[in-house]
């Protein structure tokens, strides 16, 4: 038999074997590849065949890979737009070792067919090859997100982050990857279930190892010379630059050895790991250079900076603070320092810590107006009902007899302020011919301070009306559709009398020429940002195993477990609150083979079920009968005590 009959017989044989070339058994990886590029003879024009041997093939030896060439080259000849020869090639550079050119043919490949899935995976990987593993994950995520129930495109990109020592999402795309493998009935979905589960087995070994690691440094080697001790460190950022965070890890485990003190090393360790999601140990090697680095004010406070802005991922704002405050300090002029603090008490509603900190700020940078007016925003909003009273009839706003300021008082005081804040006070000065009725005198702790009258008010929305008309008309908008703008929540900018709300007061303040920021009256009002980010945290949320509960839900968990908030909302329970501007929406990690799920909150979805199907029963008193008379036993809860039970 002639050897261009045998081609043609194997290529037969090969694509006929259930119309998708799936000819190998689930258990024959490599032999599989081999007889893919076997059967690319010198007559054999398959581009089916072609493609399969792309995907089969790893990095194919020299013998093999010339039959790859050539294939994709007669490929090209008849057809230069078939992205299948590029990719071809590229797979044929990238096991050559030519990796620069196997981007580019990649690149060709994804311009003329920017759709599939396999373009991206050779591209991925020819970035790899290539020394940037950054742009080669970037890459595969891209193609994951194009074929997302894809089993083989998440076990490639879980391959790459386990390469690059990431395994936390190593992780989480292995147990993505089995449940679609799992459901797929073709041949190579038993395969890729061996495959996949290997890598999660070695993914879960290697992070085991890294939590049980002792994390005291060990003892320096005697031996270790300055310049060793140098190279170690200089190979360590070269890798880290590369972001190849395996091997970097591992160099930087090296250094420790000659470097067990070296503030640094420290400093540059801590990034590392909290980039491979090991947030505890970043955040304590944050902790141990600020302290390395106490000769050096500057730096630990900026180490401390990083340790609290660690904690603040971890959900601890408590952690935060203090680390704020040891920032201080260190360096008690550090601006960073101090906004960080002023946003973590926030957020923990310390508001008199907020002002007080906030009056730090503004000692250290007098010109900060964003500090200036947050601190007004808060105080204003701290002063009690009698508070806001006194102001009004300072402001000649309010009757002095009156026992309690109205609702409609409190609106107004609010939109005084704002007025005030954004400078109304010389506004209304450099316009009114005269201040007189228009202006009062405030004492305040740092000294005399002038306000806004009632009638300054009307003369600040006066003299504002105009201006915003003159500006809005600058802008190409006509009379007939002046009065009928609308703010991008949708509120009116004028009211019916032809004055500026105080959401169309907002509006002009905030308003730059060629910037618009209004909606003619045919024009929908647009999605907010806070709930388009809330979207998009929620959508990032459910690729990782949660699910929104409804409000009741939340509150009923709340009830049943007694846990307090802040305990539900922290590891390891790790609910997740999001504002969308409007009302707040809770997530819940429902899915148990995802890497949110834990011991301890494996338990919630399902009293959320419970609670669904009516059996929302908290009744049976506090203890347990005893047991065939025996003492009874008191009930425990979820949590006990404001933490979790388990069984001290």
């Amino acid at each position: 038999m002639s050897l261009h009959l045998k081609s043609l017989l194997a290529a037969a044989a090969l694509f006929c074997a259930a119309g998708g070339a799936r000819l190998y058994s689930a258990d024959r990886g490599p032999a599989r590849a081999e007889e893919a590029l076997a059967a690319l003879g010198p007559a054999t024009d398959s581009r089916e065949l072609l493609l399969r041997a792309v995907e089969l093939a790893g990095d194919p030896a020299a013998g093999r890979s010339a039959a790859l060439e050539a294939s994709a080259r007669r490929l090209l000849a008849k057809d230069p737009s078939d992205y299948a020869g590029y990719l071809a090639l590229c797979k044929y550079l990238r096991g050559a070792g030519r990796a620069q050119e196997a981007v580019s043919n990649c690149r060709r490949a994804l311009e003329l067919d920017p759709t599939l899935y396999p373009v991206y995976r050779e591209l991925g990987l020819a970035y790899a090859a290539a020394g940037n593993p950054r742009k080669a994950s970037e890459t595969l995520e891209q193609g994951v997100e194009l074929s997302s129930s894809s089993y083989k495109a998440r076990y490639d990109l879980a391959r790459l982050f386990e390469a690059r020592g990431d395994l936390e999402r190593a992780a989480l795309q292995y147990g993505r990857a089995l449940p679609l493998a799992a459901k797929d009935k073709g041949e190579d979905a038993a395969y890729y279930q061996a495959l996949i589960k290997a890598g999660s087995r070695r993914t879960a070994g290697k992070r085991s190892a890294a939590r049980t690691k002792p994390r005291t440094a060990p003892r320096p080697s005697a031996q270790a010379s300055p310049k060793e001790a140098e190279n170690c460190l200089d190979k360590f950022k070269t890798e880290f630059l590369k972001d190849n965070l395996g091997s970097a890890l591992a160099q930087s485990d090296a250094c420790l050895k000659l470097l067990p003190a070296s503030a640094p090393l420290a400093a540059e360790r801590a990034p590392l790991l909290v980039r491979l999601g090991r947030y505890e140990e970043g955040v304590k090697e944050y902790e141990r250079a600020a302290l390395l680095y106490s000769p050096n004010p500057q730096m630990a406070a900026f180490c401390r900076i990083k340790a609290a802005e660690t904690w603040l991922k971890l959900g601890d704002s408590g952690k935060a603070v203090a680390q704020y405050q040891l920032a201080l300090k260190a360096n008690p002029r550090d601006l960073n320092a101090l906004k960080g603090l002023a946003s973590a008490q926030e957020a923990r509603s310390d508001m008199k810590g907020a002002l007080e900190t906030y009056g730090e700020i503004l000692k250290a940078a007098p010109g900060d107006e964003k500090a200036r007016i947050r601190r007004e925003e808060l105080r204003a909003g701290s002063l009690t009902d009698k508070e806001v009273l006194q102001e009004l009839v300072l402001r000649q706003a309010a009757d002095p007899a009156k026992a309690a300021p109205s609702e409609e008082d409190l609106k107004l005081f609010k939109n005084i302020r704002a007025a005030e804040l954004a400078g109304g006070v010389d506004y209304v000065r450099a316009r009114a011919p005269s201040a007189k009725g228009l202006i009062a005198q405030r004492k305040a702790g740092e000294g005399p301070r002038l306000v806004l009258t009632a009638a300054g008010y009307k003369a600040y929305i006066f003299h504002a009306t105009r201006d915003a008309i003159k500006f809005l008309e600058g802008e190409g908008i006509g009379l007939r559709e002046m009065f009928q703008l609308r703010t991008l929540a949708g509120d009116k900018a004028f009211d019916a009398a032809g004055k500026l709300t105080p959401e169309g007061e907002e509006l002009w303040r905030t308003s730059a020429k060629g910037k618009k920021n209004w909606l003619l009256p045919y024009e929908p009002v647009p999605a907010s940002p806070q709930a388009v980010q809330a979207n998009k945290e929620i959508t990032e949320l459910e690729k990782s195993g949660y699910r929104e509960i409804s409000e009741p839900e939340y509150l009923w968990l709340l009830k049943v477990t007694t846990c307090p908030e802040d305990v539900l909302k922290t590891p390891p329970l790790n609910v997740k609150e999001i504002r969308d501007g409007a009302r707040s929406r809770y997530m819940l990690c429902y899915q148990a083979s995802e890497i949110c799920m834990t011991n301890e909150n494996i338990k919630l979805p399902q009293l959320v079920e419970q609670y669904r199907s009516g059996e929302a029963d908290l009744s049976g008193g506090e203890s347990h009968t005893g047991f065939f008379g025996g003492a009874a036993s008191k009930k425990r809860r979820f949590c006990e005590n404001g933490r979790i039970w388990r069984g001290e």
